[in-house]
């Protein structure tokens, strides 16, 4: 567990003269936040544990092919979860309330062992809310989104990425060590390419990494990695945090980019997003 953080204020105080007449502000707003620190201590397992929440919440398939969903919704009265692995029972698969409004839902296998949850089916959270009101919302962990088709004209789609063993991407470089200087090139994926349309991770892998590393750059820093609806925005309008653009691949294909990456010797960082490597 981690230490609560010390703070130095007269050294500070000290360096920067100025913020001398900021300095009850700056003693409430640490000792605020020195208080958060020690809850996510006691109740979170500490902020690495809190900042990797993306591990434990959302839709997570367990190598023996159960499920196990989490949510967080301290408002919500019920919970549950439904899609194409339940006919679309809203109310046929129940989360089971925990303390702190943690919600969790566990599905065993099925009898032949596979996951009851199929390879990109699509699913939903239900809310029940304190009025009674039934409300659908994707979950803000969901790692694979995909746009609906055009004649649904509804918001994006939340699937399940889980492809066979024997289908999912394997990384065959190893990260390379952080550069003492990074000289860092700042690209777009959808943008980088040469034909009509959105450019792809595969493309951008197999075409622009190397003319990046051949050009002497050694990181890449990526714009828009993150599930946006509105594309013109750049990818600054984030819809889902966790889940890489479909727009430009699969999860799958995104691996397949860093890879090209790590062989090329590029260290990867990523904006609008938890996207490092």
């Amino acid at each position: 567990m981690a230490n609560e953080p010390t703070a130095n204020i007269e050294q500070l105080l000290e360096l920067d003269p100025y913020l001398k007449l900021h300095e009850k502000e700056i003693r409430r707003r640490n000792t605020e936040f020195r208080g958060w620190i020690k809850r996510l201590n006691e109740l979170e397992g500490g902020l690495d544990e809190f900042t990797q929440g993306y591990k434990h919440y959302g839709v997570q398939i367990a190598q023996d092919n159960s499920v196990i969903a989490r949510e967080w919704a301290p408002g919500a009265k019920e919970v549950y979860l439904t899609g194409d692995f339940n006919n679309w029972q809203w109310l046929a698969t129940p989360y089971t309330k925990l303390p702190f409004g943690k919600w969790e839902l566990k599905i065993p296998p099925n009898p032949d062992g596979s996951c009851a949850i199929k390879h990109l089916s699509e699913v939903k959270v239900i809310i029940r809310k304190q009025d009674g009101a039934l409300i659908d919302r994707l979950s803000p962990w969901a790692t694979y989104a995909v746009p609906p088709p055009k004649e649904l004209g509804v918001n994006y789609q939340q699937r399940i990425w889980n492809p066979p063993a024997h289908e999912k991407y394997r990384f065959r470089h190893p990260k390379p060590n952080r550069p003492r200087a990074l000289r860092i090139y700042e690209s777009h994926v959808g943008i980088a390419t040469e034909e009509y349309g959105v450019g792809t991770y595969r493309n951008f892998g197999d075409n622009v990494i190397p003319r990046i590393a051949q050009l002497g750059y050694n990181a890449v820093q990526l714009m828009a990695v993150l599930e946006h609806s509105l594309y013109s925005s750049f990818g600054y309008q984030v819809t889902s945090f966790f889940a890489a653009s479909s727009r430009c691949g699969t999860p799958d294909d995104l691996k397949y980019m860093i890879d090209k990456a790590h062989e090329a010797r590029i260290v990867r960082t990523a904006r609008c997003g938890p996207f490092t490597c």
